[in-house]
């Protein structure tokens, strides 16, 4: 560097700080990049306050303190190195990586800030001022720094000029900051409570047009809230118009700004109660998602890499080139600093080779995995408690970028994803966000996660069980369950105590150990769940009443969501149309012609209460046409044989196993959309059968009834045999069955055993186990005030068991528990005090005999009690006195 000495350089103006500020639009994203310094820091407290000064601009000053590493006098020194970052790092979980946010963070804020931090031994303080420069009048950029002994509190420098440069920069900031004393400015670092911190106050807050500051903080002391002609920006939708909490309040904003809260956030010294999102909603499901379209950062990252190690690879074959140098020059003798010389030189080449090794492995892994697809984790659920707030929340390595993104079928205006709530975390590698940490860098790979994000979400509002899959609707009524009566969106839910407990009931309570900061999930008999009862602030893990997880040394509890996969979509049909339109005049085997007509029977003996256009059986009407189309026929071959239901048993044993379309319990997995389109191919395949006129020689051999005292096969059927069969009418259906008929392969009105499909068989075994289930549970949990009786119960059969009132059921089960338990209680209650009355009157008793006793016993006065404390011992003291009473009876008895 010391050839570049005399060239010009760049440098920084002092303007550069407000400009650099404005990329900060939301402030509640400016006062978050001072938390993410906490965290990054290792902090497990943070409190964000205000102390009233009206001698400021803005009327106060507001303060970041943290329990956080501190930084010593040469970590403060490489704070104001804009755009430089110890955090950057590939692998790195920090949330800071451009080393710019607290410079711009803090000048969205306010014009000025002052930094006091502790680490070890040393306390640092560090002034970063326009009001200095513009004062002052200065173009660069003056940073002051002084630096104390943090035990005896006496300036670190110890030559003579840097004590004359710390007495110049503490008395710049005891001219320009708030403090001006040097008493005050010690007061700060106290305030720092813990051996490690960092406090960062900001004054001289900006303002609106009118004068009045960004932040209000009297409406409410705990909180701090934006003004009103920043936040009456509110969330325009084409249906209503409304203002997002966490757009609002800070404290809202803090409480979802993680998505793995690690840290006590206190506003205004309150606690804030971090959300996990992902235990909030109801019907909770999580999705996979592979893609290999998220490449510009990975791209970046090898690009990097691979400069990297061409720089180093030239440096090793410099130093490798030096090294045969000095060993040509020195030859084999030398004296002893040559040959210091020459190891000097060839250990440098081998350092350098080796490096140079290290970092070719790193851009081979880099290029690796610029091939490999990058896996992301989709989380939905229903925001029962406010379906007004509905949105994707998309992370950052755990950091809030992007919140209520609305995706897929939430932009359509209707009710289609309407209180859903998604949860994703991005790593660096997959997206970088831009430097205010309001959005992302690349745009087109961010729609891309949009649209992946949109098609997700219309998969799990079809499986999640809002939506009827049958008809489409059942929307209000899910909603209505939980307190919301009316198709506007934005209205709040209701405030009864029954509609208030069950959106508790259908979300699990979470909280946060005070000490280990590890998260608990209350169970639900816990007073948590008590309307209107909310828990203490300062809350650890001694004060969960689950025995299991009640201690601090105990591993955290992990969240369970049920996984979900988009692969199987319901609403598609992936079935080639010519494996379901089969030509009509295409030859058929016998194996074929089998197994249409049985899959036609299955189809329209699962259909038989079906009103569906798509599944409706053919009319009486039609079965006589056809059967007369057969009938007209000139050829010499015998009719194909009407099926009746009455004598196919094994038909009918069959048919039973389908499920009904109406009034059917499906079980986990049932895919409706795939049955229905099963039931619509056999049809048209059984269709085809009947009107195929050709019988295939390929037939297997079956035996048929005994006609004229002959038992004969297929083949042995000739068309001889049977002229004057087509003289016979076939049989028709009569007007009241719903089934047509359809014609057997076999000739000779045999009806052959039709077996379902495997997984109809395996689905019905399913449903008579999720039935019997049921019926066992109606048993046994029957209330007694119900009107069916438990004998009844056992017995109901599938109809009925759709039909069942389970909500009206259980809520009467809940009743009478309830008054149960007040009986008991109060039997309880009765019988102690009874107990109490009882031995009351006993111990007055006992009294009443001792003074009765008292006569007879020999006390001395010395020793003499007090007859309430004897009296406890009555029945050994009247023991005593009857067995002495009956020794000087019987010496009289012996004298008379």
């Amino acid at each position: 560097m010391s050839k570049y000495t005399a060239l010009s350089r760049a440098q920084l103006s002092f303007e550069y700080l407000h400009t650099n500020s404005t990329t900060h639009e939301f402030l509640f994203g400016a006062l978050a990049e001072l938390l993410d310094n906490s965290r990054d820091a290792a902090a497990t407290k943070v409190n964000i306050f205000t102390v009233q000064r009206e001698d400021l601009r803005g009327g106060c000053m507001l303060c970041f303190l943290d329990d956080g590493d501190g930084m010593e006098p040469d970590e403060v020194s490489s704070v104001m190195r804009f755009g430089s970052s110890c955090k950057k790092s590939g692998e790195s979980n920090m949330i800071g990586q451009y080393g710019n946010g607290l410079k711009s963070g803090s000048m969205r804020i306010g014009k000025d800030f002052v930094l006091f931090t502790k680490k070890e031994n040393t306390m640092s303080c560090l002034m970063l001022s326009r009001t200095f420069h513009e004062t002052e009048n200065l173009n660069e950029v003056i940073v002051p720094m002084p630096s104390w002994n943090r035990q005896t509190r006496l300036p670190l420098p110890a030559h003579d000029d840097d004590r004359e440069k710390h007495s110049i920069e503490l008395d710049l900031i005891l001219k320009y900051s708030p403090f001006n004393t040097k008493k005050q400015l010690f007061e700060q670092f106290d305030k720092i409570d813990s051996d490690t911190g960092t406090l960062v106050v900001v004054y001289n807050l900006k303002t609106l047009d009118d004068g009045e500051p960004e932040i209000d903080i009297y409406t409410d002391p705990q909180d701090i809230l934006l003004t009103q002609m920043d936040y009456e920006k509110e969330y325009e939708d084409e249906r209503e118009h409304f203002t997002i909490p966490e757009k609002k309040s800070f404290r809202a904003y803090t409480a979802v700004l993680y998505q793995e809260p690690r840290m006590r956030i206190y506003v205004q010294n309150s606690k804030v109660r971090t959300k996990r999102l992902e235990t909030l909603t109801h019907l909770t499901k999580q999705y996979e998602y592979s893609s290999a379209r998220f490449k510009a950062r990975s791209e970046k990252e090898t690009f990097e890499a691979e400069n990297r190690c061409k720089l180093a690879e030239e440096r090793a074959r410099e130093a490798e080139s030096d090294a045969r140098s000095v060993e040509r020059r020195l030859g084999e003798g030398g004296s002893k600093e040559e040959r210091m010389e020459m190891r000097i030189a060839q250990r440098h080449a081998i350092e350098c080779r080796r490096d140079c090794e290290v970092l070719k492995k790193l851009a081979e892994r880099k290029r690796k995995s610029l091939k490999e697809p990058k896996t992301l984790r989709f989380t939905f659920g229903l925001n029962i408690q406010n379906r007004k707030c509905f949105g994707m929340f998309v992370y950052n390595c755990s950091r809030l970028i992007k919140m209520y993104e609305r995706v897929g079928p939430q932009l359509e205006g209707g009710s289609s994803g309407v209180g859903v709530i998604g949860v994703v975390n991005v790593p660096y590698l997959v997206l970088e966000p831009t430097h205010n940490k309001q959005d992302f860098a690349d745009a087109k790979e961010y729609r891309h996660l949009l649209r992946a994000l949109g098609e997700h979400l219309h998969h799990y509002w079809q499986v999640c069980g809002v939506v009827d899959p049958r008809t489409g609707s059942g929307v209000r009524n899910f909603w209505a369950e939980f307190g919301y009566f009316t198709n506007k969106w934005t209205e709040e839910p209701s405030q009864e105590p029954k509609y208030m407990k069950k959106r508790l009931m259908k979300t699990n309570q979470w909280m946060q150990c005070d000490r280990c900061l590890k998260w608990r999930v209350l169970p639900f008999s816990h007073a948590n769940y008590k309307v209107n009862e909310s828990l203490s602030d300062e809350w650890t893990c001694h004060q969960n009443p689950d025995v299991n997880y009640n201690k601090c040394m105990i591993a955290e509890q992990q969240i369970k969501i049920p996984s979900a996969s988009i692969a199987q979509k319901p609403f598609e049909d992936k079935t080639p149309k010519k494996a379901i339109e089969a030509p009509r005049d295409r030859k058929k085997s016998g194996e074929e012609r089998r197994k249409s007509a049985a899959d036609d029977i299955i189809a329209r003996r699962s259909s038989k209460r079906s009103v569906s256009p798509i599944v409706m059986s053919r009319t009486p009407e039609t079965a006589k046409k056809s059967s007369s189309k057969l009938v007209s026929k000139s050829t010499p071959k015998p009719p194909k044989a009407v099926v009746s239901e009455k004598k196919s048993d094994n038909v009918k044993e069959n048919s039973s196993r389908i499920p009904s379309k109406r009034n059917t319990v499906e079980p986990p997995g049932f895919d409706r959309e795939e049955y229905k389109r099963l039931k619509e191919k056999y049809k048209k395949k059984a269709a085809a059968a009947v009107e195929d006129e050709e019988e295939s020689e390929e037939e297997e051999e079956k035996p048929t009834v005994k006609k004229n005292g002959i038992l004969g096969s297929k083949r042995s059927i000739t068309p001889q045999k049977s002229t004057e069969l087509p003289n016979k009418k076939p049989k028709e259906n009569k007007p009241n069955n719903h089934h047509a008929d359809i014609a057997s392969p076999n000739k000779n009105n045999n009806i052959e055993k039709v077996e379902a499909p495997r997984e109809v068989v395996n689905l019905k075994k399913i449903q008579d186990k999720l039935a019997e289930s049921l019926r066992l549970c109606l048993h046994y949990f029957s209330p007694p005030s119900w009107p069916t009786k438990k004998e009844d119960l056992i017995n109901l059969d599938l109809d009925k068991l759709l039909d069942f009132p389970l909500n009206k059921f259980f809520d009467t089960y809940e009743v009478n528990l309830t008054e149960l338990i007040a009986q008991y209680q109060q039997h309880a209650s009765d019988a102690e005090k009874r107990a109490e009355t009882t031995e009351t009157k006993l111990a007055n008793l006992r009294k009443l005999v001792m003074q009765l006793l008292k006569p007879s016993l020999n006390f001395d006065t010395e020793t003499d009690c007090n007859t309430d404390e004897i009296g406890d011992n009555v029945d050994e003291i009247l023991a005593a006195v009857v067995k002495e009473s009956t020794k000087s009876s019987q010496p009289s008895d012996v004298t008379s």
